[in-house]
């Protein structure tokens, strides 16, 4: 009798093995809310706005039905209208800057680093115009930018300071956690983040008690009491099925950050002596927590050709993201053209996301790093 010695495919996510982890417990926590009949807002949703407020060290937090909709409601608590400017970055997921331009107010793209796929704080001081509001930096793969400098950027020109920390659960620099220094931070759910629901939701953390009071009636059509309508909001409540889902593994996350931090230095080490696949810099006092572990995969159409190989080889490789911000179809009115953001289109050209999951083991991690060089060349 023989075996098959074919090798189990390693995907970017494995929801199936942190569903494992949790056990029973998620079931009973879905089972506690069919039963309770609270099915929006409720218990469940305001234990979770205190309990991860608190895990991001900030005053307030306010559960809203998903990461856009965090972004879009920070931005409107924050002041942000039409004709207004917020600086963003042109290399992140398009929610980032389309959340500004629904607003009918203008994406202003700066260019990033280069070495961490980061905002440029001096470029976004650069795009800052007479009718910039707002600046909103992402923290991109689990890394926080300068929250320091572009607190200082945004007091000096009088703008605000909404953090996208859509990737960026439990993430540290400088001592500081997203939601601590800015006006506001917006977070998602969806469930391939660090700290994933079981389907959509986001949230908006805050220290500000007008703010906080400002996006509790925005996601409830502007109301803060029953019939009585204030401003003009939309309908953006976190179902309760979903903060019980979130409940059940917020004590988890910490954990879960220190084994993609474990993958993540074994991949730095693999990496170490390479030429061509050379990972993303981590920042002095940076404490990532790699909701993706980014190379870059150098040397001409290489990065497609090694992800398609990798593919054949059973590794869930992953492009986030293929293309820049500014040249996507639904941003050709902003006025920006290829050449625009040459740190960000390279990064377009050359980024792969390999699986840093918790539920990797070391010879998993191992397999990747050794697949990918030898692809690489």
């Amino acid at each position: 009798m023989t075996t098959s010695t074919e090798p189990r495919f390693l995907p970017p996510v494995d929801l199936a093995a942190e569903r494992a982890e949790v056990g029973p417990a998620l079931q009973e926590a879905v089972l506690r809310v069919l039963e309770s009949g609270a099915y929006v807002l409720g218990p469940e949703v305001e234990r979770f706005e205190r309990d991860f407020a608190a895990y991001q060290r900030a005053r307030h937090g306010v559960a809203v039905g998903s990461g856009t909709d965090a972004l879009i409601l920070a931005l409107k608590a924050l002041g942000v209208g039409p004709g207004d400017g917020v600086v963003t970055s042109p290399f992140t997921f398009f929610a980032s800057a389309g959340s500004i331009a629904w607003l009918g107010a203008r994406p202003q793209l700066a260019d990033v680093e280069y070495d961490t796929a980061l905002l440029d704080v001096e470029a976004a001081r650069d795009a800052c115009t007479p009718e910039t509001r707002c600046l909103l930096p992402v923290h991109l793969y689990g890394q926080l930018v300068d929250l320091h400098a572009f607190r200082r950027l945004a007091d000096d020109r009088g703008a605000g300071l909404l953090e996208d920390a859509a990737q960026a659960h439990g993430a540290e620099r400088d001592g500081l956690r997203s939601g601590e220094l800015g006006d506001a931070a917006a977070f998602s759910f969806y469930p391939t983040k660090n700290l994933g629901a079981a389907g959509e939701g986001g949230a908006v953390l805050c220290n500000s008690d007008e703010v906080n009071a400002s996006l509790r009636r925005l996601r409830d059509h502007g109301s803060s009491q029953k019939y009585v309508h204030t401003e003009v909001g939309t309908n953006s409540r976190l179902q309760a099925m979903q903060a019980a889902v979130l409940n059940v593994k917020l004590p988890h996350l910490e954990g879960w950050n220190e084994r993609r931090r474990a993958n993540a230095a074994r991949y730095d080490a693999a990496f170490a002596g390479s030429t061509v696949v050379r990972p993303l810099a981590v920042a002095p006092g940076s404490k990532p927590v790699y909701h993706q572990y980014t190379v870059r995969v150098l040397g001409d159409g290489l990065r497609d050709e090694v992800q398609r190989r990798l593919t054949e080889r059973k590794i869930g490789a992953a492009l986030h993201y293929p293309s820049p911000v500014h040249l996507q179809a639904a941003a050709a009115d902003w006025g920006y053209a290829a050449g625009a953001f040459p740190n960000a289109e390279r990064l377009a050209n050359e980024v792969l996301c390999l699986p840093v999951h918790p539920f990797l083991a070391p010879e998993d991690v191992d397999r990747v790093a050794a697949t990918l060089l030898e692809l690489a060349g």
